[in-house]
């Protein structure tokens, strides 16, 4: 199934759409270090695990993940990126640099952020401290993420605008209630918006 949809020779990704399958190629140029012996990335799409690899620590790793996998049409996705390791050490982090899924990109610095803080660690710092370390960890992190945990990403799949306008006119997704964009992510790459594609 995966196979068909991929465009060989320059052949067009048409066949997908026939056979209803909704196939995106992921390119995730990363940045990972710790000072520690090793750091694990994973990496997660509606809860199925797409990567995973440790990382040895004292070298800066520059690395490009790719991968295709199916979505299903008009539908919510979350990307989950989980961050571990054996020792706790003040200097790590993973960069997620960028996010293309078939051409077209994720905003890098949207992410929901859930960093696993030592309690004792925590209690133990004035509220000065714990003021700055909020701002640090919730502000505006970008696309730096230094804590180990897990960083989300959310966006929607779907062939074409249309799918975008039925999602929006029969969903009860909260987001769109708040009056939020939603990223979407689409087959038909003409349907995407220009800031959107990579060119």
């Amino acid at each position: 199934m995966f196979e068909s949809c991929r465009a060989h020779h320059n052949r067009p990704i048409i066949n997908c759409i026939m056979s209803n399958s909704l196939v995106f190629k992921h390119s995730i140029p990363v940045e990972v270090f710790t000072e520690a012996e090793s750091i694990n990335v994973k990496l997660l799409i509606n809860g199925t695990s797409c990567f995973e690899k440790n990382y040895t620590g004292g070298v800066v790793h520059k690395d490009l993940i790719s991968f295709d996998r199916e979505y299903d049409n008009g539908c919510k996705n979350k990307m989950s990126w989980h961050l571990s390791g054996t020792q706790e050490v003040e200097k790590k982090y993973l960069k997620v640099i960028h996010i293309s899924l078939n051409g077209q990109t994720i905003d890098v610095n949207n992410a929901e952020y859930f960093p696993n803080i030592n309690t004792d660690w925590w209690q133990g710092l004035n509220p000065q401290q714990q003021e700055k370390y909020n701002d640090m960890i919730y502000g505006n992190t970008g696309n730096t993420f230094g804590w180990y945990g897990e960083v989300n990403y959310y966006y929607c799949s779907g062939f074409d605008f249309r799918t975008r306008s039925l999602y929006n006119k029969d969903n009860k997704d909260p987001e769109i209630l708040l009056h939020k964009k939603n990223n979407w992510i689409f087959l038909d790459k003409d349907s995407a918006k220009g800031h959107d594609r990579i060119k």
